[in-house]
C-alpha cells in the first residue's frame, strides 16, 4: 500500500529507490531464515474462502488436488502441541502468487472452540496481502459480484499520486473472513508483467504495528531484518479514503530479511483507536507468516531473546525423529510467525 503524504516524497512497496537501498538501520544479526514461505490466515470455512482467492482473485492453487475435496485430518499429539490446540482437525490450501517470493495459505481448524477475529486495518497485529493486478476494474468487478466487503470509501479505486495522468489505481477489500487484501494497478506495469499470463503481477505484505522503532529493533534481533529509514507521521486525504480511515495519520517502514527479496511494509497508525489482535492458530481471521529456518531451536531462542514469545504448547519447537520441526511464535505486536525446520537430508 502506498502512503503518500502531503508535501513529502511518496514511499511505495513496489519501487525501491537507490537511496532507500543504501540507507539501512544498523547492521542486522545473521538471519536464521533460509526461505520465506507463506502469508497465511485461518478461515471459518475453506469452502467459503478458497473460491474467493481461486475464482475471484485468480490465485493458482498449489498441486493438482482440490483442497475442498479433502477431509479434515485429526491433529496428532505433536501437531496439537505445535498449534496449541486440543482435539481439533485440520485442512488447508496453498496458492502460488505470480512473480512473488512467497505463497499464500488458508487453514481451517474444526472440532474445538474457535474465536473469530475481525481486526480493523489499524489494529496492532493486523496483516494485509497486497496484490498487483494488470486491470483493476476487471478484478474488482469479480470482487463486487462475490459480495466481498469494500473498505475504500466510495467503493471505487483511487489514484493517490495527485497526478491526473497517472494510471495507478488502488482499492482495499476484505475476504470472506474479514482479512484485508489491497489491489493495486501499478503505473507503469512492472517488467515482470510480461511473464505473467493472468491478471496477477506480484505481491507484497503489510503489517500494522504498535511502535516502529521497537518493531524494527525486534525484527532485526530476531530475524536479521534490515530496515530502510522510517518515514515521518503524515496523512493524505485520498489515501485516508483508500484505507477507510479519514482521521488517520501513519508512518511506514520498508525492509526485508537478508537473502530474500520480499519487501515488508510495517505501518504504524495514529489518530484512530487501535486494539491489539491476539488470536490462536485455530481462530478464524488469525494471520501468520511462515519462514523456513536452519536450526529451529536456535531460531526460537534468538526470537525469545529479542523479546518475542513462543505460542506452541510447552514453549519450545516440536521436532520429529526425521529432523522436521515447527513452532509458532509471537512478535511484539501479537502477530504469529511459524518457524519451520526441514527434515534432515
Amino acid at each position: 500500500m502506498q502512503r503518500y503524504t502531503s508535501g513529502m516524497p511518496s514511499t511505495t512497496l513496489w519501487k525501491l529507490t537507490a537511496a532507500g537501498l543504501l540507507a539501512v538501520v544498523a547492521f542486522p544479526q545473521a538471519t536464521p531464515v533460509v526461505q520465506l514461505q507463506n502469508l497465511a490466515h485461518t478461515t471459518e470455512s475453506l469452502d467459503k474462502t478458497v473460491p474467493f482467492y481461486r475464482d475471484v482473485l485468480g490465485l493458482p492453487l498449489n498441486g493438482a488436488r482440490d483442497p475442498l475435496s479433502q477431509q479434515p485430518q485429526t491433529l496428532d499429539a505433536e501437531m496439537s502441541k505445535f498449534t496449541a490446540t486440543t482435539g481439533m482437525s485440520f485442512r488447508g490450501a496453498t496458492f502460488r502468487i505470480p512473480n512473488a517470493t512467497f505463497g499464500f495459505e488458508l487453514t481451517e481448524f474444526t472440532g474445538g472452540p474457535r474465536k473469530t477475529v475481525r481486526p480493523n486495518l489499524q489494529d496492532i497485529g493486523a496483516a494485509t496481502l497486497a496484490l498487483q493486478v494488470r486491470d483493476i476494474e476487471k478484478v474488482l468487478a469479480k470482487v463486487k459480484a462475490s459480495g466481498a466487503a469494500i473498505v475504500t470509501v466510495g467503493g471505487a479505486p483511487v489514484n493517490p499520486t495527485g497526478n491526473p495522468n497517472s494510471h495507478l489505481r488502488e482499492i482495499v477489500v476484505r475476504d470472506p473472513d474479514g482479512f484485508f487484501v489491497e489491489l493495486q494497478q501499478p503505473d507503469p506495469l512492472p517488467p515482470s508483467a510480461a511473464n505473467a499470463n493472468g491478471d496477477l503481477l506480484g505481491a507484497a505484505v503489510q503489517f500494522s504495528i504498535e511502535d516502529s522503532a521497537k518493531t524494527v529493533a525486534f525484527l532485526r534481533d530476531a530475524l536479521g531484518f534490515t530496515a530502510r529509514p522510517t518515514g515521518p507521521l503524515g496523512a493524505n486525504p485520498v489515501v485516508a479514503n483508500l484505507i477507510g480511515l479519514p482521521e488517520a495519520h501513519w508512518r511506514i517502514t520498508h525492509g526485508g530479511i537478508p537473502g530474500t527479496t520480499l519487501d515488508f511494509g510495517l505501518i504504524e497508525y495514529s489518530g484512530v483507536p487501535r486494539s491489539q489482535v491476539v488470536a490462536g492458530a485455530e481462530d478464524p481471521g488469525s494471520p501468520a507468516f511462515t519462514l523456513v529456518v536452519r536450526d529451529i531451536t536456535a531460531a526460537a531462542e534468538q526470537w525469545t531473546k529479542a523479546g518475542g514469545t513462543v505460542a506452541s504448547t510447552g514453549g519450545k519447537p516440536i521436532v520429529r525423529s526425521n529432523g522436521a520441526g515447527n513452532v509458532f511464535v509471537r512478535d511484539l505486536n501479537g502477530l504469529m510467525w511459524e518457524l519451520i525446520q526441514r527434515a534432515a537430508q
